[in-house]
């Protein structure tokens, strides 16, 4: 796997979960690295670890709101100002809200898409000028396993998700034509403090499902991370973290009606689970 010795990489999402291990392993890897978030404490720290992480790079932190444009243009004037330039961009900014179309609020299907989906737009606009003049670099969009099949509880999240596929697919051929390479990465669930506080209010016949679903593992954020960069070097579009995301993928790309039949045979299943447990004394 060719080395990142000497790159520079601009990460939103960087303070925690994925981002962070994406972080920490590119400076070890040799990278520069800034990283971007709402929260300067967890900010700070991140920067700490890179320093110590890779103490002759070039790194930095910088707050700021991925759902604001003017916010993402002055993030990426610091950030090309710090390390001289951008070679890999990655959109990692994201969160998670499970609930039913129905019992979400209205705002939940708002803040999802401005989050998720225009965080990922305003990051890549923002940073879109630097590259079309540069005529070389990554940009990969990080989405989710949940943007390949929707599940019960998960329309307004999965909605968010898909549009980033849409956007990815048109922005790689764009970019293409500039000498630039655009990607997309569907992790897997993963063991992160976003997955802990989606679990907190998550509708119990969600959890069932996904607890009695043999494609819904947990995974740790460096497996994914080991995962993403061995696939980042390479030529396909799409990047898979585990054998069970890719499965999915290949799943409801393939059979796309009998991945349906077969999703809802989980959510019946755990429905019948959900039940018999309501009947059982405690």
């Amino acid at each position: 796997m060719p080395t990142l010795t000497h790159s520079k990489v601009f990460i939103t999402g960087g303070s925690a979960g994925i981002g962070r291990a994406l972080a920490l392993a590119m400076a070890r890897d040799g990278a520069s690295v800034v990283v971007c978030a709402r929260g300067q404490a967890a900010l700070d720290d991140t920067l700490a670890a890179l320093k110590a992480a890779n103490p002759t790079g070039r790194h930095g932190a910088v707050a700021a709101d991925v759902s604001d444009p003017a916010a993402m243009r002055q993030a990426a004037q610091q950030a090309l100002e710090l390390l001289g330039g951008l070679d890999v961009l990655v959109c990692n900014s994201g969160y998670a809200q499970a609930g039913t179309v129905a019992e979400l609020p209205d705002d939940s299907f708002r803040r999802l898409m401005d989050v998720n989906y225009f965080g990922h737009v305003n990051t890549v606009r923002a940073f879109q000028p630097h590259f079309q003049a540069q005529g070389h670099g990554r940009i990969v969009l990080v989405s989710s396993g949940l943007a390949v099949l929707s599940v019960y509880g998960y329309g307004a999240y999965s909605a968010s998700k898909f549009a980033i596929t849409g956007f990815a697919q048109a922005l790689r051929q764009e970019m293409m034509l500039h000498g630039v390479t655009v990607k997309l990465f569907l992790p897997p669930t993963t063991d992160t403090p976003g997955l802990k506080r989606e679990n907190e209010d998550k509708p119990p016949l969600c959890l069932e499902m996904e607890m009695g679903s043999a494609l819904n593992a947990t995974h740790t954020p460096e497996k994914v991370v080991a995962a993403f960069l061995k696939w980042l070097p390479g030529g396909r579009f799409y990047g898979y973290a585990t054998w069970d995301s890719w499965l999915q993928f290949f799943m409801a790309h393939h059979f796309p009606e009998l991945t349906l039949i077969l999703a809802d045979g989980e959510l019946r299943g755990a429905e019948k689970r959900l039940a018999k447990k309501a009947q059982t004394p405690s």
